[in-house]
This record gives structure tokens, C-alpha cells and sequence, in this order.
């Protein structure tokens, strides 16, 4: 009978132990961009002041982490907080006419600020139904953004597919709105 194996009990808990502290951090992290992104959409810029500094940090802590365990990026739950720190900077941005910052300035990957800036286009959906006459701006600025992300080769079925259509689904739900004020002589 072969020699029983080693069971790697104490590489067990550690992988375990810092899986749960990213998973945590990610929480956080998606928690902060979430009321973030509702108090940016509110105009609430005092909370968002507050925030951002500590959404910052969140990010950064949870980026060191996985420098040391990028084993860890395969966790897909920990990916849920970077995509809404991505889309929370980026609406922060938009609504302050500053350029969006690129995913290597935000040391993300590409899927995740993808993700981010899918869920930009449904945050903008919020503010064109809020901002009637900054629709048109709104749709303009939704319709570059697909038109950009078409030449990806997206053919496999993922959850970066499903987010580029969701663009596409964006710009219709904009274009409905603009239709909807067209009839009512609104625009």
C-alpha cells in the first residue's frame, strides 16, 4: 500500500482565512460603491466626498491582499466589489465632466472595467430619467460608449458578454425616454 498523503491542513486554513478577509473586503467595498453611487445620483456630493477617500483605501487594501494571494482573483465574489468601485468612479467622473480614468490607471483587469462601465450605462439610464435636459447629452454619450465596445470579440458565453449587451439594452431604454418626451412635447 502506497504512503498516505500529506494533507496540506495548515496551506487549507490560511487559503481559507484570506479568501474570507478579500471576500470581506469586497463586501465593503461593494457596499461603500453602492451608497456611493446612489448619493452621487442623489447630487449628494458631501457624503460622496466623504466616501470616495475611504472607497479608495478599501481598494487599495484589497489590491495588496491579492498581490500576495493572486490565486484569489478566481474568486469570482471578490471580483462583485472592484466592478462597482470601477462603476462608482466612473459615474463620479462623468457627472463632474472629467475624462474616465482607463482600466490600467484603476489596475484593474479589462472584464472587470468592463463591467464597470456597463453598469455606468444603467446609472446614466437613472440620471436621463431624472434630467430631462441632459437626455439627449445622456444618449449621445451611451451610444459612443456601445459603439466602442462592439469591435470586442466577445464569442464566448460569459459574464462579460452578458454586460456589453446590457449597454445595447441601455441606449434602448434611453431612446424610450427621449420618444416618451418627443410625444409628450416635453423635447
Amino acid at each position: 500500500m502506497p504512503k498516505l498523503p500529506k494533507i496540506p491542513y495548515k496551506l487549507y486554513n490560511e487559503h481559507n482565512r484570506e479568501r474570507n478577509a478579500c471576500l470581506d473586503l469586497s463586501d465593503r467595498l461593494r457596499i461603500l460603491s453602492k451608497s456611493t453611487i446612489s448619493f452621487l445620483i442623489k447630487n449628494h456630493r458631501q457624503v460622496v466626498d466623504k466616501n470616495l477617500p475611504v472607497m479608495e483605501k478599501t481598494f487599495a487594501t484589497l489590491q495588496d491582499k491579492l498581490k500576495y494571494h493572486p490565486y484569489l482573483y478566481a474568486v469570482p465574489a471578490i471580483n462583485v466589489g472592484f466592478e462597482e468601485y470601477v462603476e462608482a468612479v466612473l459615474l463620479s467622473n462623468y457627472l463632474k465632466n472629467k475624462p474616465l480614468p482607463t482600466a490600467a490607471s484603476l489596475k484593474v483587469t479589462a472584464d472587470t472595467y468592463l463591467g464597470g462601465l456597463s453598469d455606468l450605462t444603467g446609472e446614466l439610464v437613472r440620471l436621463a430619467h431624472q434630467d430631462k435636459k441632459q437626455v439627449k447629452t445622456i444618449h449621445d454619450y451611451v451610444a459612443k460608449i456601445y459603439d466602442l465596445t462592439i469591435p470586442l470579440s466577445i464569442t464566448r458565453n460569459n459574464s462579460t458578454r452578458t454586460k456589453l449587451e446590457t449597454i445595447g439594452t441601455n441606449l434602448k431604454k434611453i431612446e424610450s425616454v427621449i420618444y416618451d418626451l418627443k410625444l409628450r412635447d416635453k423635447i
